[in-house]
């Protein structure tokens, strides 16, 4: 005997900030099954399960029980388009027709909704350099579509096997190193989330995908490279700025981004005499007190005006200037402004014993996790312990 049934439920355990549910569809039809998401919320605590319907407080309760009324008369619509065609078909089939019909979110169009709402959160909740790497997947998946499909994508379309073909895309055809393709990828993951918190797709294309990160060796310079770097004879005057900028980054662990936004009023000298650097991080909107050390107070005695303690130069200005300076001071390493950051985390404040804790807080690290990133021992830290730890042993 044949049988078609439909049954709409809430699913509890994705409940939202607003208290509300998403309902979902499950169809029956003879020995198949299929369930999809009819991207309608509702209030928890108005749903009705044995009714499949919301019990009536308000006129946005009956509103969206017409909106339920309407979907199910959709899915009979497609069903009887099937059975008029007199072909096999099953619940799966009837759920596309529903899905691409009635959802036709795209992939593209919900990564842009998920940058359009993080560009108003910006200096609220996100930061330009994390809206930044969203763009940068949005124009990644553009040209992967384009190559791949030739148009967009249904957002229900994204599957496993989309996954795994866009990361060889990531390595094979794009700047991207291993690490780099799997931060675009794990970007991508998150807007995957939110939709399937949402209610728009059913299941998780990442469910048995795992990221393998590369471990690399962070470089950073040690005190005889600091000294020659800061030794070297300059004569141009950018290079001098760009050197006093690298230098004050290395003794305060402030990021390039941060140090060029620096003015008067973030230096805060207390009653017993300590200066401190006290801002906010561009990239996380962490708090950064800095107690100053001296060669940091030396790179600030000449501020570049009143508003700005440096010059404000370019990030691809800065990094030319320290491949320029370094191979001067025949520092054999390739320096970014990034390497300050690590020199400061690792040379000056680990290897000389100043605990992780209070390194990540002058840092600006919301989580001691991101700090022991920079926890790198040094060949003369492991020098120093085992003397000590020799001397012990010496009978």
């Amino acid at each position: 005997m044949y049988k078609f049934k439909t049954y709409f439920y809430a699913i509890f355990k994705r409940l939202d900030a607003n208290n509300s549910v998403p309902i979902y569809c499950r169809l029956s039809c003879n020995n198949s099954i299929a369930a999809f998401s009819t991207g309608i919320r509702v209030p928890k605590n108005h749903w009705n399960q044995f009714r499949q319907r919301l019990n009536v407080y308000s006129e946005l309760d009956q509103q969206i029980n017409r909106q339920l009324d309407q979907f199910k008369a959709h899915i009979h619509h497609y069903h009887y388009s099937f059975l008029e065609k007199g072909k096999h078909f099953t619940s799966k089939d009837i759920k596309k027709c529903i899905i691409n019909n009635e959802n036709p979110r795209t992939l593209i169009s919900t990564i842009k909704d998920h940058n359009s709402s993080m560009e108003k959160q910006i200096g609220v909740k996100y930061s330009k350099g994390t809206l930044k790497n969203y763009k940068t997947l949005l124009g990644h998946v553009k040209c992967f579509l384009a190559k791949e499909y030739n148009s967009d994508l249904a957002l229900n379309g994204v599957e496993p096997s989309f996954v795994y073909r866009f990361e060889a895309f990531l390595l094979e055809e794009t700047n991207c190193q291993q690490n780099g393709a799997m931060k675009v990828l794990q970007n991508l993951k998150k807007i995957i989330t939110r939709s399937l918190q949402k209610g728009y797709i059913d299941d998780h294309p990442f469910k048995e995908y795992k990221f393998q990160f590369k471990k690399t060796q962070r470089e950073c310079l040690t005190i005889a490279e600091l000294k020659r770097f800061s030794e070297i004879s300059l004569d141009n005057k950018t290079l001098c700025w760009i050197r006093k900028m690298f230098l004050f980054s290395c003794f305060t662990g402030l990021s390039y981004s941060d140090v060029i936004s620096l003015n008067q009023k973030d230096i805060v000298k207390e009653d017993n005499g300590t200066i401190w650097i006290k801002t906010y991080r561009e990239k996380t909107g962490g708090r950064s007190n800095i107690p100053l050390l001296p060669p940091a107070l030396k790179c600030i005695e000449s501020p570049f005006s009143k508003a700005l303690l440096f010059r404000p130069l370019t990030l691809q200005a800065v990094n030319r200037g320290l491949k320029q300076i370094a191979k001067m001071a025949e520092i054999n390493k390739k320096l970014s402004t990034h390497i300050a950051r690590h020199t400061f985390a690792t040379t000056i404040t680990l290897s000389n014993d100043l605990p992780i804790e209070t390194v990540s807080k002058m840092l600006g690290h919301s989580r001691i996790q991101t700090t022991q990133i920079y926890a790198r021992v040094l060949d003369k830290k492991v020098e120093h312990d085992m003397g000590k730890l020799n001397a012990k042993f010496n009978f």
